[in-house]
């Protein structure tokens, strides 16, 4: 069971005549680690109330990151109690597989009205999460950009089986990416902007990394099509695809 750190406010902002309103943080936080088996509970809890939500993106989700991806989760905070996107984001990012449309597959029939709007479009829950590793996103990354700090899931990805080709899709996340020299390329590109919200944060917009000659040289085309696509949104949050099969860089 996840443990927290005491908690001392005590908030009577939930509705009137809501029994959870006279329990302390510190109960609620108790009452909250008992539901963390089900990804899901701590997601629809988070619509009943603010109170929920508060306690669960910077409390409840901060203590699982660091207790199951312990490595990723240290590193990207540096020191600090909060990260970009929201810890939130973080554990979504952690077990969840992007989805068809955020990893830039068939972009742009997405949600064209000849196409029905399938689940696997949507992020979903990964099948087999096997942690992040920081070796696999530089080799990624074109060499003038290896300086910069970037995690993707390792293998095995989550596959999609469309009508031409497999896809593996993968996700991963930057570390400080507004100080790295992938977020000052993709901002020279203005074609490497695209409007397609990052599939783990609220962000809006996210950016190309092919576009913007991010990736390493000789993941080119392939029958018309990427053979590798990512994209990043502003929060470093990466979400992409390798065309048929895993690629040995």
């Amino acid at each position: 069971m996840l443990t927290y750190a005491p908690c001392t406010t005590f908030s009577t902002t939930t509705a009137a005549g809501d029994g959870f309103s006279r329990l302390s943080d510190d109960m609620l936080l108790d009452i909250l680690s008992r539901l963390s088996s089900d990804p899901r509970d701590w997601s629809r809890l988070s619509c009943v109330s603010s109170r929920f939500a508060k306690l669960i993106g910077s409390i409840c989700c901060r203590s699982w990151c660091s207790h199951f991806i312990p490595a990723l989760t240290a590193d990207l905070v540096s020191g600090s109690y909060e990260i970009p996107g929201g810890w939130a984001a973080l554990r979504k990012l952690s077990m969840c597989c992007p989805g068809l449309h955020h990893a830039g597959v068939l972009l742009d029939e997405y949600p064209s009205p000849r196409c029905s709007r399938r689940p696997i479009w949507e992020p979903h829950f990964a099948l087999a999460p096997k942690g992040f590793s920081r070796e696999e996103g530089s080799k990624l990354l074109a060499s003038r950009f290896r300086s910069d700090c970037l995690y993707i899931s390792q293998w095995p990805a989550c596959v999609h089986l469309e009508t031409r080709r497999k896809y593996y899709l993968f996700r991963g996340a930057f570390k400080d990416f507004k100080l790295s020299t992938v977020w000052k390329a993709v901002n020279e590109v203005k074609k490497s902007r695209i409007e397609a919200k990052c599939a783990f944060c609220d962000a809006k917009e996210t950016w190309d990394l092919h576009s913007a000659f991010c990736l390493k040289r000789g993941l080119d085309f392939h029958e018309g099509e990427a053979v590798v696509r990512a994209f990043v949104c502003e929060n470093g949050h990466v979400s992409g695809a390798w065309v048929e099969k895993p690629m040995y860089l």
